[in-house]
């Protein structure tokens, strides 16, 4: 063969090897379509309950190399155990046969998965993991691992009080007698409590486990209401098993400084036209306090004996003393009270008198 054609040969040879392998070797060979394993699970998570455990997980909606996944036959569920007296730490698990955990729907985003796990013993660790499964031999990589050692959970506290003070809110509480399968609490039990602006439905733990019934709340701001409750944990083998939440109380905070005391107070005794019939009007300067919740109305007879008329707070600086009072002088004096509770009081205004004549 002359050196012409060996070049024209080799120069066929080269065109053959770009079409093929699109672009000298970057690219493998083509993958058929749906061949593609999906992306590992990354947040198995788990939640204790008092019938075993609740697993739960996004489904993926991508496969490896980025495309969308078009359909997921289910999700194979790997569980191991041993007695949490005899873990290994750092021991490869021994898992069983997987659990078959069927998907029917679409995979779509933020979609969440979960299986409730009934078969689980107390003094026994549990070890998890979850693959997505696309078709035969088309299973992705193991999920996130998670581990646990299993106990029934705690019932709720009972009888949560708040009681606000001048510093915060102090919140107590009786801890749970029986575990909830019943059986009497043989173990010490931490508590988590939880709080939200009384308008709001946003539940967050507000501090570190508490060992004790009560606690103090001191990041609390004044003139907001807040609920609270609280929920009882054993620290099992480093596991935290929570129980569920109490009821929930609310309480506000006491401000520092009650509200002053009203100014200007004025006493009149006259016919209360149109409705007929006489009274004593009094009239006051309306107090500035953004958390002003009203007012009380004291009245003193000629004998000293001391009567307060309104026992809900009026929201107006003006009272009506509508009593049919024997003749003699009167004196009458107005406090400011606060929204909290219970409610501070200011000290009294200067005293108003009033002569009643028959």
């Amino acid at each position: 063969m002359n050196g012409k054609g060996f070049q024209i040969r080799f120069a066929f040879l080269i065109l053959v090897c770009i079409i093929l392998l699109g672009g000298c070797g970057r690219k493998g060979m083509p993958v058929p379509p749906g061949t593609i394993r999906p992306t590992a699970i990354k947040d198995l998570s788990y939640r204790i309950t008092p019938n075993g455990v609740e697993l739960s997980w996004t489904v993926p909606i991508r496969n490896r190399d980025g495309s969308p996944i078009e359909g997921i036959k289910g999700f194979d569920l790997l569980k191991a155990k041993a007695p949490v007296n005899e873990t290994c730490e750092g021991c490869p698990p021994e898992f069983g046969h997987p659990i078959e955990v069927p998907f029917e729907a679409k995979p779509e985003k933020a979609r969440k998965m979960y299986y409730e796990d009934r078969t689980l013993s107390p003094g026994t660790r549990y070890i998890y993991e979850v693959r997505t499964v696309k078709g035969w031999l088309n299973i992705s990589d193991p999920s996130n691992r998670i581990s646990f050692a299993w106990h029934v959970p705690p019932t709720a506290p009972t009888r949560l009080m708040a009681q606000p003070t001048q510093d915060g809110i102090y919140i107590s509480w009786l801890p749970p007698a029986t575990w909830s399968n019943e059986t009497p609490v043989d173990r010490p039990l931490s508590y988590r409590i939880y709080r939200t602006k009384a308008d709001k439905d946003n539940w967050k733990p507000i501090h570190e486990l508490v060992n004790a019934n009560g606690f103090f709340d001191l990041s609390v701001k004044r003139g907001e209401k807040y609920s609270y409750k609280v929920s009882a944990v054993l620290i099992y083998h480093g596991t935290e098993i929570e129980g569920p939440q109490s009821q929930e109380a609310t309480a506000q905070p006491r401000p520092i400084k009650p509200p002053r005391a009203p100014e200007g107070l004025v006493a009149v005794y006259h016919n209360m036209a149109p409705n007929g019939g006489y009274g004593v009007e009094l009239l006051w300067q309306e107090n500035s306090e953004s958390d002003l919740a009203g007012y009380f109305v004291y009245r003193r007879d000629k004998d000293g004996l001391i009567d307060k008329l309104n026992h809900t707070p009026v929201a107006i600086s003006r009272f009506i003393d509508r009593t049919i009072l024997p003749q003699g002088t009167y004196e009458y004096w107005v406090t400011a009270v606060d929204q909290a509770r219970p409610p501070n009081e200011s000290p009294p205004s200067r005293p108003a008198s009033v002569e009643i004549m028959r």
